[in-house]
């Protein structure tokens, strides 16, 4: 098994290297590295041979490489494929995750066996390809530019999508599963509730309810009742909307039920819980 190093084929000054792979014949047998990779699956579909498991690597994949995995590519019958792939030291990585601070859950993308992939959407693979291409046009002596830019965008992502896979909380659950929690945390899924996670997954409600129970130790309900009472208590400590405006903003109808379910979790009402935020010294 070969062993790749950072130092033979990254740029020292840049810290990271930007490469377009139109085809599995462009890549490497089994390997692993002392660097990171995140790469970006942008149409085709291949195996990934990764940590002695065969993961199925499918258009529109964010896939994180840590720098403990060992892994390959492999053809498919139906054809090629094609991903963009972005190496960095782990430096960077370092760096990164010292920025984002204890908040971020940067221990939960080494735990796993199986690296961090997310499903994008068609519109969110979109723009995370066009972050990346950004790299392109800078010219190739403004080093620290190119090196500025680098670590803004990895910001960005681990930000914008690893933080979701991070806690997603799916222990040895399918990988739609993942993905459906995922997308459940954005604001124009939860506030629709469970309907929601029916249309987004393909699933029957009931078939939901058995996986979530199995896999999250609670109902879609609760799950998506949680996402809610995040969001409410957010509005409530940093806006002035009223409780009842909050209600209809997190998809509830009654304001009764918004706040059973408030204090069920905080044992205290919602307009408690803003009081108590206002008393707090500044």
């Amino acid at each position: 098994m070969m062993k790749l190093f950072a130092a033979d084929g990254i740029d020292s000054d840049i810290q990271a290297h930007y490469r377009l792979i139109t085809s599995i014949a462009d890549t490497i047998g089994l390997h692993t590295h002392d660097f990171f990779e995140l790469f970006l699956i942008l149409k085709g579909r291949a195996v990934h041979v990764i940590n002695g498991t065969r993961q199925m690597l499918e258009e529109n994949m964010l896939v994180f490489i840590r720098d403990r995995d060992i892994h390959a590519y492999e053809r498919m019958d139906e054809g090629d494929f094609q991903f963009i792939n972005l190496s960095f030291y782990r430096e960077v990585i370092d760096d990164l995750f010292a920025f984002l601070g204890t908040g971020f859950p940067s221990e939960k993308l080494f735990e796993p066996e199986m690296p961090p992939t997310i499903r994008l959407s068609k519109t969110e693979k979109e723009y995370v390809r066009y972050r990346l291409d950004q790299l392109n046009l800078i010219p190739m002596d403004r080093k620290q530019a190119i090196k500025a830019q680098v670590r803004a965008l990895l910001t960005d992502l681990f930000s914008r999508y690893m933080t979701l896979e991070a806690e997603g909380g799916v222990n040895g659950g399918p990988e739609w599963l993942a993905s459906l929690c995922a997308e459940a945390k954005k604001k124009e899924h939860f506030t629709r509730g469970t309907a929601a996670l029916v249309e987004l997954s393909g699933k029957s409600h009931a078939y939901l309810c058995r996986m979530f129970q199995k896999h999250l130790n609670v109902s879609p309900t609760h799950y998506i009742n949680e996402l809610r009472l995040s969001y409410a208590e957010n509005l409530l400590l940093n806006t002035d909307m009223s409780i009842l405006d909050i209600t209809y903003e997190i998809g509830l109808e009654n304001v009764s039920y918004f706040y059973d379910l408030f204090r069920k979790r905080r044992n205290m009402t919602p307009y408690r819980y803003r009081k108590g935020a206002t008393l707090m010294p500044h």
